[in-house]
């Protein structure tokens, strides 16, 4: 019964990966077939666009870098493993909070008019005129620094922690992580903030949120409205998009080097330095601490303060709230779970093994480059792909019930292409590591692939694939742009994180601090899951590894 399940997932996960990520790419690619000869060049206005997006970007980039490398430095020197999972149950936080409450928080603590914070403000001239990309840039970094902090920290376990150690023997710890560690780091350090500039150059949310409306994402948004309903949406937005996109494949190469790096760590079972660090002075891991938690929960702080001088007290804000949102919240945890279901089939399509036949191990590959490509496209072009194919009368007659407008599957395809890379490359990666004496032993058993797949792979890639699909449903909670543009009208309430970004522009009132905090809410306890998922091998090879020296 279990072959029989996986192999029925793998199919609908192919299923999935074609109505996604592969409807996207062959629309634009067909729409595109006669649109290649009309490429003009940028006009002035969208030449400064992408100047002011550039800038930013790399503000970002250079600001999320300054939060991550203290973090990951506290990271690799914790002597203890509750010190180290909380640096990791806060540092996971922001990736899966939606970046319009980061946004937000700023925003009212610019607005405040407490005298204090107006004196602060104004000594640091954060409402300078001019001064909003800067801003952007900085909101951004706050929601994007885990990224680097965390791959710093494996980056370090695998090829760093030997070259810091023979450092500490002539210079202190900070100068050698600083001079010893981080430049053997240099190829994953390059990939982490080719990530962070990708990330920050197609969001579309933060900037608008502090005044910076001058960037090429929120042009491309509203070219993505005025351009739904036209019959070449797709190659219109793409031939708009061609700068930014030759940029971010740019990127996409810069980082590739460091990318290959990292994936052939899952090609050793036993890669890693298992060597204890010189000790440091307990106050790095204090210091660092305060600096992640004052990041991670600055929101909180400034919703929880504000509320407590708002006109509505906290018990009735939070139940304004919730019935303003009741029918988007349980629409989107529909879209969540599908999401997350989907998520799981697709990356059960790219596990194989060396003695599967060769055509599936191409498809795999190509599975894996469909999901990839749709991964660094900028969500509006993703939603206009999908809307030009589900919405064409063909498939979806305006005159009867349909695909588009009455269920949520094109809503849960915006979210697949998005972030189904996620739990794809994790699969992909540590499929690797699964021994193949195991696999071997399962075939000499008599078992088919499908079986050796269930019963050797699987046992020892559950936990990694549970977090992944998990992840998924975290970050679908907290997308806007796609799901603005394909969320379906006659089903459901639409998409929560746009009705709560929607309410953050109309002003600042309790009701909208209260939602920000429900937005918050989910991100803790699925941080703190998705540790103990991935974690709990790792500790159990620990307390047995300790046992075993202690018994001898």
């Amino acid at each position: 019964m279990l072959s029989i399940a996986v192999r029925l997932t793998r199919y609908a996960g192919w299923f999935a990966l074609l109505a996604s990520s592969g409807v996207i790419v062959v629309t634009i690619v067909w729409q595109s077939i006669d649109g290649f000869g009309a490429v003009d060049m940028p006009t002035a206005r969208l030449r400064r666009l992408f100047v002011n997006t550039i800038w930013m970007s790399a503000c970002a980039t250079v600001m999320a870098l300054g939060l991550a490398i203290p973090a990951a430095f506290a990271l690799v020197q914790a002597r203890r493993e509750w010190q180290r999972q909380c640096l990791l149950v806060l540092t996971i936080i922001p990736l899966m909070t939606m970046p319009s409450v980061f946004a937000y928080a700023w925003l009212l603590l610019a607005t405040s008019s407490h005298p204090l914070i107006q004196q602060l403000t104004r000594l640091v001239g954060w409402n300078s005129p001019g001064a909003e990309p800067f801003h952007a840039a900085w909101v951004l970094a706050t929601w994007l620094w885990p990224i680097p902090a965390l791959i710093m920290a494996v980056s370090f376990k695998h090829i760093g922690a030997a070259t810091y150690r023979l450092a500490c023997v002539d210079a202190s710890a900070v100068r050698a992580f600083f001079f010893g560690a981080l430049p053997v780091m240099r190829a994953p350090l390059i990939a982490a903030c080719a990530i962070v500039f990708i990330l920050a150059a197609i969001d579309s949310t933060v900037p608008p949120l502090m005044l910076s409306f001058d960037v090429w994402a929120v042009e491309m948004v509203a070219q993505a409205g005025m351009a739904r309903h036209d019959a070449r949406a797709s190659a219109h937005l793409l031939l708009m998009e061609w700068p930014m996109l030759v940029m971010l494949a740019l990127f996409v190469l810069s980082a590739m080097p460091g990318i290959r790096q990292m994936a052939a760590w899952a090609d050793d079972v036993g890669a890693g330095d298992t060597g204890l660090n010189p000790k440091t002075a307990s106050w790095v891991w204090g210091v660092a601490l305060i600096l992640v938690a004052a990041v991670t929960v600055f929101p909180i702080v400034v919703f929880v303060t504000t509320m407590a001088s708002g006109r509505y007290p906290p018990a009735e804000s939070f139940q304004r709230a919730f019935d303003a949102v009741r029918s988007q919240g349980s629409s989107t945890l529909i879209v969540m779970l599908a999401a997350a279901a989907c998520a799981l089939a697709v990356s059960l399509t790219v596990v194989d093994g060396p003695g599967w036949p060769r055509p599936l191990r191409i498809a795999g590959v190509i599975a894996v480059g469909l999901v990839l490509t749709t991964a660094v496209l900028p969500p509006p072009l993703i939603g206009t792909a999908l809307i030009s194919f589900y919405a064409d009368e063909n498939i979806s007659p305006s005159d009867r019930w349909n695909l588009y407008e009455n269920t949520p599957t094109v809503w849960v395809a915006a979210m697949l292409a998005r972030f189904v890379f996620i739990p794809v490359c994790i699969m992909r990666l540590l499929n690797r590591r699964v021994p193949q004496d195991v696999v071997d032993q399962a075939r000499a058993d008599g078992a088919s692939r499908i079986q050796s797949l269930a019963c050797a792979r699987l046992p020892m890639l559950w936990r990694s694939w549970l977090a992944g699909a998990m992840l998924v449903a975290c970050l679908t909670l907290s997308e806007v742009v796609a799901s603005e543009l394909v969320q379906p009208p006659q089903w459901g309430g639409g998409s929560l994180a746009v009705q709560v970004d929607g309410f953050m522009h109309y002003g600042r009132h309790n009701q909208t601090i209260a939602m920000g905090m429900m937005m918050m809410a989910p991100a803790v306890p699925a941080a703190v899951l998705m540790l103990s998922l991935v974690g709990l091998p790792d500790r159990r090879r620990i307390i047995r590894a300790a046992r075993d020296k202690k018994a001898l």
